[in-house]
């Protein structure tokens, strides 16, 4: 008898049928609130709150548990429609993402130059299509604008919501139509499969639905479960594993997925508890929280955007004001200034977001169709732009020259339509084979492939081999320095492999040391990098040792522009700037350090310190533009640094 019972608790538990819509819930709507609140200060870079970006976890346990309670309890009352479903769904979320980008639209007109206007007018494309999660996971992050300037950055979460709610609704129908009772079964095998597809860290994982797909589907078994089983108080537990989440957890774990299992425990908990007349319910009830849940989606929407112009801003007052000593120390503190007027800013337009747009929307009387002149019209505004190289007629008294070298694109190696920068397979990197018995090898990071260009089509190096392999890889044999690498998808063994075999070659070596010693520190550097250089020299390469290029605190194009200097009016820094870095004066030392015949060395501090200038390193001198970035050579300034590498080549041989 207590089997049977047992077996019947269980079928109850686990089965559909007795799922009834939830018209609303305080603990769901608190939920939100913690959730955009947590984005919110995380992307404020609010101290103690790292582990905020986890709010969007929180979301999208929630999206599941809300989307299958609608669906199963209209399934079972007969009276679900697809075309309705996805008819509320474009009700509920187009018109709030449509105003947003509206809004947005002058900020980047006025703000972004032509580079950074193309990636915010293919970014809004791709929200508009709920497929930005699947842009910016093929976005080369590394040559791009920093994260915190992307103003649509965001939208990857709400890509993998909405490609969850295309499918999940006729999954749902049929598995209702053939497998009503073993509905649950097939979602615990999805999340039991997408969970386990997690295991190792990954940039791409973090974007896409199919890896994503177990957060979803956790909210659609707690739907199913928490029908008939619900358990007092432990909301209160919840709460404080999502607290310890956004406490504990910052960018260093951005990527891993054990504080993603973590916060949707403590999610799961909250809407598992049966929490009437508790704490949290009264909680709940609070004017604030209560109006940060109901407003949530388009607070979530408008943060992003509004504080990433705010930081466009301070980045431009600071360049005109000149502070090169630490020039992010001084944009963060004018961004900070003026921070509670962009908070104020952001509460007063998701408000009347919220009662203007997204509630006008969900009153059936509000015709759906009337989104469609709107989304022609910004369509066609991101047209216009991306024709026009990011609205470049706004800078029509800027010289041509100046716009197209703050364009990347103008010095970047392709080879058959596709560029060489950054392929993923050794398979597939850029090989320039002409039946020669020299091959050059160029290898390191972006400061090596902006050399690409110019060595691949050096009339000087027509009678060597030439092979490319620039990107996210810098060392050889300590897999633990390219971690990152594997997870944006290289095959860290078969490269490994691949430079461990090159001999009898000439390679020349470039990266960014400034940037390597940051990360990694002194110690860690010195032995990834002298390891690499004594493979090389073991199997009987020529080794060009490329030192640190001069970077400067401010975009060269970016100044011109800027600034509205004239194109012939020089850019530059005092050499203190560079030479006093402490990271710099490192690489100097192990750099000089290395003494064999083997070792040939070129100095770009040579050719742009103290050269054309008395004293001062140039960016741009006399109409020639050295610098698409701070950091970063045009073709101008690559064949400066490739010259010399040239006459290097040729004279050893």
């Amino acid at each position: 008898m207590q089997i049977l019972k047992l077996t019947n608790f269980i079928k109850n538990l686990l089965s559909i049928k007795k799922i009834e819509r939830i018209n609303f819930r305080n603990d769901i709507n608190s939920l939100r609130a913690v959730a955009v609140v947590g984005v919110v200060l995380y992307h404020l870079d609010i101290r103690y709150f790292g582990g905020g970006y986890l709010g969007v976890d929180i979301f999208f346990v929630i999206s599941g548990y809300l989307i299958s309670n609608i669906i199963f309890s209209d399934l079972n009352q007969d009276k679900f429609s697809l075309k309705s479903f996805y008819i509320r769904r474009v009700r509920r979320i187009l018109p709030a993402v449509l105003s947003t980008v509206v809004i947005t639209i002058p900020f980047a007109y006025f703000l972004l130059l032509p580079r950074p206007t193309i990636e915010y007018l293919n970014s809004i494309i791709y929200t508009l299509f709920f497929l930005s999660n699947v842009y910016f996971s093929k976005l080369d992050f590394y040559n791009s604008e920093p994260a915190d300037l992307m103003p649509f950055l965001h939208t990857w979460s709400l890509g993998i919501e909405e490609q969850f709610y295309l499918i999940f609704p006729i999954m749902s129908l049929i598995l209702y139509k053939f497998f009503k009772d073993k509905i649950i079964i097939f979602f615990i095998l999805i999340f039991t499969i997408s969970l386990y597809i997690n295991v190792g860290s990954s940039f791409v994982k973090f974007y896409l639905l199919h890896f994503r797909a177990w957060q979803l589907v956790a909210g659609v078994i707690l739907c199913i479960v928490s029908q008939n089983l619900r358990i007092k108080y432990i909301d209160f537990i919840g709460f404080l594993i999502i607290f310890y989440c956004y406490f504990k957890f910052d960018d260093e774990y951005i990527l891993e997925i054990e504080p993603r299992i973590l916060i949707t425990l403590g999610t799961a908990l909250i809407i598992f508890s049966n929490n009437k007349n508790s704490l949290i319910e009264r909680f709940s009830k609070n004017k604030i929280i209560y109006n940060l849940g109901l407003t949530s989606f388009s607070l979530y929407l408008l943060h992003q955007p509004i504080f990433a112009f705010g930081r466009i801003y301070s980045n431009k007052q600071t360049l005109l004001l000149g502070n090169i000593k630490n020039p992010n120390y001084f944009s963060e503190l004018i961004f900070q200034k003026y921070l509670p007027y962009y908070v104020l800013l952001l509460f007063v337009i998701t408000n009347l977001n919220y009662k203007y747009v997204e509630k006008k929307f969900l009153n059936k009387s509000t015709k759906a169709n009337t989104l469609l002149l709107p989304l022609i019209l910004i369509l066609a505004i991101a047209a216009i732009g991306l024709s026009n190289d990011g609205y470049k007629f706004r800078y029509s008294d800027q010289s041509e020259d100046i716009l197209q070298y703050q364009d990347n694109r103008t010095n970047s190696l392709s080879l058959q339509g596709e560029s060489c920068w950054e392929r993923k397979k050794i398979e597939r990197i850029c090989e320039f084979d002409r039946n020669s018995n020299n091959s050059v090898y160029n290898f390191g990071d972006s400061h090596a492939g902006v050399l690409s260009l110019f060595l691949s089509t050096s009339n000087d190096l027509k009678q060597y081999n030439y092979f490319d392999i620039t990107g996210c890889i810098k060392y050889i044999e300590n897999m633990n320095a390219s971690k990152e690498c594997e997870e944006r998808g290289y095959d860290l063994l078969s490269f490994n492999s691949y430079l461990k075999n090159i001999n009898n070659s000439t390679v020349i070596y470039f990266i960014n040391t400034e940037l390597e010693i940051k990360k990694h520190g002194e110690v860690e550097f010195r032995k990834y990098f002298e390891t690499t250089v004594d493979i090389f020299l073991q199997n009987n390469n020529k080794l060009i040792l490329i030192y640190p290029v001069p970077q400067h605190p401010f975009s060269i194009p970016e100044q011109f522009i800027q600034k509205e200097l004239d194109f012939y009016d020089n850019v530059s820094m005092p050499v203190e700037y560079f030479t006093e870095s402490k990271e710099i004066k490192l690489t100097y030392q192990i750099y000089d350090s290395l003494n064999s015949e083997n070792i040939y060395k070129v100095y770009p501090k040579e050719i742009f310190c103290d050269s054309f200038i008395s004293l001062e390193c140039v960016g741009a001198f006399d109409g020639s533009i050295f610098y698409y970035d701070t950091e970063h050579l045009t073709k101008t300034g690559a064949k400066l640094v490739g010259d010399q590498i040239v006459e290097i080549i040729n004279k050893k041989n």
